[in-house]
């Protein structure tokens, strides 16, 4: 009796031996959770520093806007716009504390440190004529206008509305589309918007009336015009009140 329960218990153990030996070649093995090491680099690539040895941080206060904050540190508002990750310039609020990026030294007067085209006093001019198809202020897709938006030809030429000197280009896939932002010598700025081409560079001067860009539909622009936009003391006002 002993003996075939001691050979049942070889066999038995045989058997189950057999059974997760032939079971595990149909199991597939265990995939590996461990991102490779190319991917790591690669995400890492993708990754935009927050802070640097050089780097400092800025409370936003009111009135402020990311052109007067740049300025204010002398580096280049796309770099604290990327960042950052803002989305919308026009969103920022008192009390967001912005990432300065390391850039070109800090100036404590608080100015730029370039040459803007003596103009204080002059008046705005309007950088395009044609129909104004959306009024400061006016409702649209869920957000309030900061700016007018000014019916156009495709190619039709954009002039400065005031001299100063070019602050920012940027060419967006969506959003403003082909942009320029212009700074003016008494601290104010004007926004240029869906242009389909631009014809000056970031940091050069231009005179009030020199053509700057080509209108068009760039961004989410649904037909050809100008996205117009006046800020005065860093806050967006209706432009057609300073038009001439």
């Amino acid at each position: 009796m002993r003996f075939i329960t001691k050979n049942t218990y070889f066999i038995v153990t045989a058997l189950i031996l057999s059974l997760e030996a032939l079971s595990g070649c149909s199991t597939p093995p265990r995939p590996n959770t461990t991102p490779p090491l190319r991917f790591h680099d690669e995400l890492d690539s993708l990754r935009t520093p927050t802070t640097s040895p050089r780097s400092s941080s800025y409370t936003i206060r009111k009135g402020d806007t990311i052109w007067k904050i740049a300025s204010h540190f002398n580096v280049s508002p796309d770099s604290i716009i990327n960042n950052n990750h803002i989305g919308d310039v026009t969103n920022i609020k008192p009390g967001q504390v912005l990432i300065i990026p390391a850039g070109a030294p800090y100036s404590k007067a608080g100015t730029p440190a370039r040459t803007v085209i003596n103009e204080t006093g002059a008046s705005f001019i309007w950088p395009i004529r044609g129909r104004v198809l959306t009024n400061f202020d006016q409702w649209v897709d869920g957000n309030k206008n900061t700016g007018i938006d000014i019916e156009a030809v495709n190619g039709q030429i954009v002039k400065a509305s005031r001299g100063g000197v070019v602050a920012l280009t940027s060419d967006a896939p969506d959003g403003w589309g082909k942009v320029i932002v212009l700074q003016h010598n008494d601290g104010s700025y004007t926004w240029y918007a869906h242009n389909s081409e631009i014809l000056v560079q970031k940091n050069t001067l231009v005179k009030q009336g020199q053509v700057i860009a080509k209108a068009g539909s760039t961004g989410r622009a649904k037909e050809d015009k100008l996205h117009f936009k006046i800020f005065l003391h860093g806050v967006p006002v209706n432009p057609t009140s300073h038009l001439q």
